[in-house]
This record gives C-alpha cells, structure tokens and sequence, in this order.
C-alpha cells in the first residue's frame, strides 16, 4: 500500500469516528433535555392528579380531564390502514418499559415508516377518561376509547396512531416538543387512570419518574452505552426497584373474577371465510399486501333471509367492500336479524380483517366484527 492510500485511509477512519462522536452526543443531549423535562412532568402529574380541567370543549357526563399536549400535529396513514395489537392496559406496572425511552433506547408497536405518514394540522391534544381530542387550526378529530380496536406507536412514543371503528384510515397525533411528554407516554398515563383509578396512576407516573431518573443516570454514565446494554441496565434496575402496589390493587388481585351478568359481547368472529377465497384475493390486492398483516376495516352485516342452508331462516352476511367474506355464527345470526330488521336490515361496523400470507396453504384468512352502540348483543 502506497503512503498516500493509508493517510487518505485514516482521514477517513477519523472522519466517520468524529461523526459518530458528535451524532451520538447530540443524541444523549436531547435525551438529556427531554428526559429532564419528562421527569418533572411525571412527578407533576403524579403528586396533583386529577388536575384542573383545562378542555377546550365540554366533557361529558362522567368523563374526567386528564391532560393536555400542546404544539402536536394530527397525523395520518398515507397508505392501508394497520394494526398490530390492541393494548389499552399495556404498561400500567413498568410504565416506563417502551413509550418514554430516549435517544438510543426504545421499543415500539408495529411502527409505521415515515414515508407513509403525512401531517395534517396542528394544534393541542386533550387526553381524557374517554377519549383524547385534536383541536387544530383546519379541523378537529377525535378517538373515543369506546370504539378503540388498538393503537400503534413509534420509538419513545413520539408519535401515536389510534384505529378506532368509525375509521377506515388509522390517524394520531406526533410531538417533537422538548418540553410535553411524548402523546405515547400520555395515553398510557390516561389508560392508567381510567382502568385503574387517580390514585394507581399517580403511584405509576412517580415511579415512571424514577426509572427515568436511573436511566438518565445511565446514560451520562456512559457516553457510549448500546441500546441493548441500556436495556439490560433498566431490566437490572426493575427488578431490584419493583413500583410497591397500592392497598385498592392488592384487594382488586384477591378478589375473584366473577364474569358480569348479561354483559354485552364486545365482538362476532366471522365463519365461513374459506367459502370465499376469491374476496379475500381481491382485498389483498386492494390493500396492496402480500399478506401476514391485520388491518382496521369496516364491514357491513346484511340479513341474508334467502340462504337455504340457514337453519333458523335468519342468516346474516357479512360484507367488506361489497365482496362477502362470511357470515354471523348461525347460534347468534337469530338475535342480530331480529335488531337489523327494523333498522333496514342491516347495519356497518369496525373490524379487524388478518389476510394470511398469499403463499400459504391453506389460506386462514379471518374477520372479527367490532360491537359497539350501534349493535349490542347480551
């Protein structure tokens, strides 16, 4: 090797040394700032909530404030909407494990790349016992919790994309504040209240603010830390720093589950799919997947009086997009005939459709019909 190539060699080496020094301190001074600031939030909202209402709009009857992010943008899928798990109690004991990691560490739900999110608006977002609300400057929207199928999150939580069964597309809300708590962060905070009450969501946000604390510790600690090796550290920090549960948690644990009387159902799995092969090929090609994907969809029920092999006389078509892709279980299509009929005979609902992979044999495609008011089955 000639002289000239081994200094052009190390003027390179240096190079890409010297930017990886200066990116990843850049990236520890942000997590620093946030974390700083998040810390100081959580220990806010854990030592005064519930906090005054501060809403935009007038709540409802039983529907408490709970907090609200400033500066976010309402966001939405360019492309088919996606989901990958329903998760409104996720994080109520580790909350911090997932939505308020910064920097280098971080896990996330099933994230959506950014090339196929666009913003719409911006404005303040308002989380609620009932549903978090975007009051921008062109429009407004809002995710009632009552018709959640799930949400989707980005790392740290900066950005929270919500299906909901009135919605075809999935949209959200997205924060590159250095000041507000991430709106992941938020809506877990929020979920904590209304599953589990003020008094385990403000134990929750201060230990949140703890864990924080130790992982930014962590951080300064070493300049150079890995996410795994973060990781690693804060699953060493959990286990000897468990959040002690409350009295009301500990009398919750103990008592028995007794399920409710006459509670209503909260979903239809259809039957019959493999019946309509064809439906699903075609969905496939409309939402343009090859398959192994879940997706947030509305379906139409039909009663289907005509069909001879319906015992009862009384059964009920399931259609998405005018194709068929099932029917109601013939056990439970008497009791969803006799509510369409008089309301027309039918009526549209949110779904979760899985299209098996195009190459599997057989095809286990599904669809699972969300209830909610506008059909309700004890």
């Amino acid at each position: 090797m000639t002289e000239s190539f081994l200094f052009a060699l190390c003027v390179v080496a240096i190079g890409a040394f010297l930017y990886y020094f200066v990116k990843t301190r850049f990236e520890r001074r942000v997590a620093n700032v946030r974390g700083k600031r998040w810390v100081k939030t959580l220990r806010h909202l854990g030592n005064n909530m519930p906090l005054e209402d501060d809403s935009t709009f007038e709540l409802r009857h039983g529907e408490e404030f709970v907090m609200n992010l400033t500066g976010v943008s309402l966001v939405e899928s360019r492309r088919g909407p996606r989901i990958s798990k329903r998760s409104t109690d996720a994080f109520t004991v580790a909350l911090a494990k997932g939505f308020y990691y910064t920097a280098a560490a971080g896990k996330s739900y099933s994230d959506e790349p950014d090339d196929v999110i666009r913003e719409i608006d911006t404005g303040i977002a308002t989380f609620t016992t009932h549903r978090v609300v975007f009051v921008g400057d062109k429009q407004n929207r809002e995710w009632d919790f009552a018709k959640l199928l799930g949400t989707s999150g980005s790392t740290g939580g900066l950005r929270l994309m919500i299906g909901v069964s009135n919605r075809q597309k999935m949209s959200g809300i997205a924060s590159t504040s250095m000041t507000s708590i991430s709106p992941g962060l938020a809506f877990e905070v929020t979920q904590a209240a209304k599953q589990d009450g003020w008094e385990v969501a403000r134990s929750i946000c201060l230990h949140g603010a703890k864990e924080l604390d130790a992982q930014l510790e962590a951080i300064n600690a070493n300049a150079f830390i890995s996410a795994q090796r973060l990781e690693i550290e804060m699953e060493k920090w959990r286990e000897a720093n468990p959040r002690e549960e409350l009295p009301i948690e500990k009398e919750a644990a103990a008592k028995p589950l007794q399920p409710a009387k006459n509670a209503p159902m909260s979903e239809i799995k259809v039957v019959g799919e493999t019946f309509y092969k064809k439906s699903f090929e075609a969905l496939r090609h409309e939402l343009k997947t090859e398959g192994n994907s879940e997706h947030i969809v509305e379906v139409e029920l039909r009663n289907d009086p005509d069909n001879e092999y319906s015992d009862s006389g009384k059964a009920v078509a399931v259609y998405l997009r005018d194709k068929q892709v099932g029917h109601v279980p013939e056990w439970l299509a008497p009791k969803v005939f006799d509510q369409l009929e008089p309301e027309g005979g039918s009526v549209t609902l949110g779904a979760r459709l899985w299209l098996d992979d195009v190459s599997a044999k057989p095809q286990t495609n599904s669809v699972t019909v969300i209830l909610d008011s506008r059909l309700v089955l004890a």
